[in-house]
């Protein structure tokens, strides 16, 4: 496994916050297949959109990029506005 580190500055007020972490960990290959992992243990495939936002520790954004591409590829459907089904 490559461990790129990475400083990133997250500003809080007039603090700077200097974060290091691997890139990889905020890649969206990483966290398609956390993705799956949560998917796999879901019951009946059904997730929260809101709910793995949170565990994944990522926006919301990252997430509906996530299941656009599982949905234009017919993996996933989308229930309602925040639920999602695996086919």
């Amino acid at each position: 496994m490559i461990n790129l580190n990475v400083e990133d500055e997250l500003q809080f007020g007039r603090k700077t916050l200097k974060v290091t972490r691997p890139r990889f960990d905020a890649s969206l290959v990483y966290l398609t297949r956390k993705f799956m992992d949560l998917v796999k243990t879901a019951p009946d495939g059904v997730l929260d959109l809101n709910e793995v936002a949170t565990t994944l520790g990522v926006r919301k954004r990252r997430v509906y990029d996530i299941t656009n591409v599982l949905d234009g590829i017919h993996l996933i459907q989308k229930r309602s506005k925040n639920l999602i089904q695996w086919v």
